[in-house]
């Protein structure tokens, strides 16, 4: 083997190694291009070194978990005695400190897991720091506008973190820094412009369709796990400020009361069109609480309450069923848009 030929396989390594730890090669399509399909030995060696990374990956949050405490608890034993600077320099030092530390294990092949506690710790830390050292500077950490500059910095240095390391861990944080500074900002805009009604509902409403249309961007990149994560959460926000900006009879609102059988239909589609059990889940949740609304709403005092429970509960047990049947016919084999375009 030619020298040149050894530099070549290093780099495919390194580069194969790269895509691995971004989640943008998965296990199964490194095996099924290498094409072991019947070597059994090999894969019980491979699940026997997976139970022991993944218990070694436990250890280390569980770890990481317990040294946060610590901090934690050493701040509030000591809070009261220190003054505003050493307060702030402890706080963000010590996220800058777990910061350090969670870089330089993770840029290194073998402790990039230990990195990960690290970063973890950076993470929870941050806003701590960042919020004391707003309340040096004579900034209030706890209003609108303080909680708009802490959610802006927090999302910056997480967004920089995932696109520069191409830690995973740092999208959840990003996304969550990136909703708070959604929320905070338009408390600050809204609290000179009084009572607006229904405010709380539309913002939530809105940020739950901005989960759904991001969840939609990373199924499009084979991330499952943030993906559902982001399906579940928008689906909880959307459907759920819907059916309370329905409101309750005799104020109900008849707009919203006619859009919402829609919404769910449109989930329910969703969940086939996408090929998404938490869309499917979700829509039957809400189907409940909506059936549970009306039963409640309407047929409670004109045919009593055990007569309304019984239809509630027959109606109940037919969207189970559909559930059921859309689950076992439509969703059981689940499969991604890209390995269909990679199998033609």
């Amino acid at each position: 083997m030619t020298e040149q030929e050894q530099t070549k396989i290093n780099q495919v390594l390194s580069d194969v190694s790269y895509l691995l730890r971004a989640g943008l090669l998965s296990k199964e399509q490194l095996l099924a291009l290498l094409g072991q399909n019947n070597s059994q030995s090999i894969s019980q060696q491979s699940q026997q070194i997976g139970e022991k990374i993944n218990l070694q990956k436990i250890l280390y949050y569980i770890g990481g978990f317990i040294v946060f405490l610590g901090i934690v608890f050493f701040f509030y034993q000591f809070w009261d005695d220190m003054s505003q600077v050493t307060k702030t320099i402890l706080t963000l030092g010590s996220a800058v400190s777990a910061y350090s530390l969670g870089y330089y294990f993770f840029v290194i092949k073998k402790t990039w897991d230990f990195g990960h506690a690290f970063l973890i710790i950076s993470a929870a830390l941050f806003p701590l720091g960042i919020g004391t050292s707003l309340d040096t500077i004579g900034i209030s950490a706890t209003t609108s506008g303080g909680l708009s500059v802490i959610s802006t910095v927090l999302f910056m240095i997480f967004y920089v973190s995932y696109s520069y390391l191409k830690a995973a861990i740092f999208l959840p944080f990003s996304i969550i820094a990136a909703s708070s500074l959604y929320i905070s900002f338009t408390n600050f805009i809204s609290s000179d412009s009084g009572a607006i009604p229904h405010f709380d509902e539309y913002r939530i409403l809105v940020l739950g369709i901005a989960y759904i249309f991001f969840g939609y961007y990373f199924y499009q990149t084979n991330r499952n796990f943030i993906t559902n994560l982001l399906y579940i959460f928008g689906l909880m926000m959307s459907l759920g400020a819907s059916l309370t900006l329905q409101g309750y009879s005799p104020s109900a609102n008849f707009v919203w009361q006619l859009i919402y059988p829609f919404l769910l239909v449109l989930t329910f589609w969703g969940s086939i069109k996408l090929q998404s059990k938490a869309f499917l889940i979700m829509a039957t949740i809400f189907t409940f609480a909506e059936i549970s609304k009306l039963t409640a709403e309407y047929f409670s005092q004109s045919i009593g309450w055990p007569v309304s429970l019984i239809i509630a509960g027959l109606v109940v047990m037919g969207i189970g069923y559909m559930s059921f049947e859309l689950n076992k016919r439509f969703l059981k084999q689940l499969t991604h848009p890209t390995n269909s375009r990679q199998s033609s």
